[in-house]
């Protein structure tokens, strides 16, 4: 069977993401660092007929990432999409802000994501394969006095994500970058999290020539 990887596996858009590959025939494995809710996620999934596994794992900790991201490989080979959603947030006035916590939010929302690509994509150009989704946010297009750490963060992460598609150019490996521009609610009519895993469900069918890099949503 083949496999979808998750880090930052939370309840929103991960759980949605999970749900839609699984039910699409993939089976799954989830990262984050709390084993208790990575436990009832996987039991929320095998409730479902998905095959589901999890390790624990640190975003902002290149080796802790790093030993999930191998282990996953050695029980289940390697993932046909990885999906990076982890994010870390400080809301509070940008006059009260403190760099100490803007710097520990950088290590999650872009710092896994470096160290992710800098892990996988030299194993895709060897291969000629394989998909790398990001969840981004529309403070990545325009920062906000209240969530400074997360704005930094998104924009830093969509530039990182620029540089990776221009190296990747001419190559079979689609790496894609999801801007979503609302807060997630399962209520709303746009950005509830079923019809985001949707869009990372077109975004996986799309074909080489057809790739989108980025999708503002």
């Amino acid at each position: 069977m083949s496999l979808i990887t998750i880090i930052g596996a939370g309840a929103g858009i991960s759980l949605s993401v999970a749900k839609k590959f699984g039910n699409e025939g993939y089976s799954i494995a989830l990262i984050s660092r709390s084993e208790e809710n990575l436990k009832t996620y996987v039991n929320e999934l095998e409730k479902d007929g998905i095959e589901a596994i999890y390790e624990i794992g640190d975003a902002s900790n290149e080796n802790s990432l790093k030993r999930a991201l191998f282990s996953i490989k050695e029980r289940k080979g390697h993932a046909d999409m990885i999906l990076y959603n982890a994010a870390a947030v400080s809301v509070k006035d940008i006059l009260e802000q403190d760099w100490q916590t803007i710097k520990d939010n950088l290590d999650v929302t872009v710092g896994g994501a470096f160290h992710l690509l800098k892990t996988v994509v030299p194993f895709c150009l060897e291969n000629d394969k394989g998909k790398l989704f990001f969840t981004g946010g529309g403070f990545a297009l325009g920062g906000d006095p209240e969530w400074t750490s997360l704005s930094i963060g998104k924009a830093a992460l969509r530039n990182l994500l620029e540089a990776y598609v221009k190296k990747l150019e001419g190559t079979n490996v689609h790496l894609a970058h999801l801007i979503v521009c609302g807060f997630v609610n399962e209520k709303d009519e746009k950005y509830n999290p079923e019809l985001i895993a949707e869009e990372y469900w077109k975004l996986f069918s799309q074909k080489k020539g057809l790739f989108q890099n980025e999708v503002i949503y």
